[in-house]
């Protein structure tokens, strides 16, 4: 019986925490990179990583299923979530995603 609650526990723990390994990271060019956020969604984390374009699908729906509490953490702004990874970008590093920081002039041009 003890060991049921512990899997519930770590079930409910995982319900409103998103890991980058459970998408796609591989790249050929930076244009199949994206900028997400992972980490326990409902504590505002802000775990800034790149995954493959082709896993934006389930990573939507994956957020979507968190629910109500990941709004919490969102402005009116529609990309406020990334507010905390403000000057970070996607690209495609010896075939992997990674974040980086993108250039202070890339932003004024």
């Amino acid at each position: 019986m003890m060991k049921l609650v512990v899997i519930a526990c770590a079930c409910a723990a995982c319900g409103t925490t998103l890991k980058a390994s459970d998408y796609a990271s591989d790249c050929d060019a930076d244009t199949q990179c994206l900028r997400v956020r992972v980490g326990d969604i409902c504590a505002c984390s802000c775990d800034i990583v790149a995954i493959n374009i082709s896993d934006e699908g389930k990573y939507e729906s994956d957020y979507e299923r968190i629910g109500g509490c990941r709004n919490s953490c969102i402005s009116g702004n529609g990309d406020a979530g990334f507010s905390c990874g403000e000057g970070l970008g996607p690209q495609c590093t010896a075939g992997k995603c990674t974040i980086v920081q993108l250039p202070t002039d890339a932003a004024a041009e």
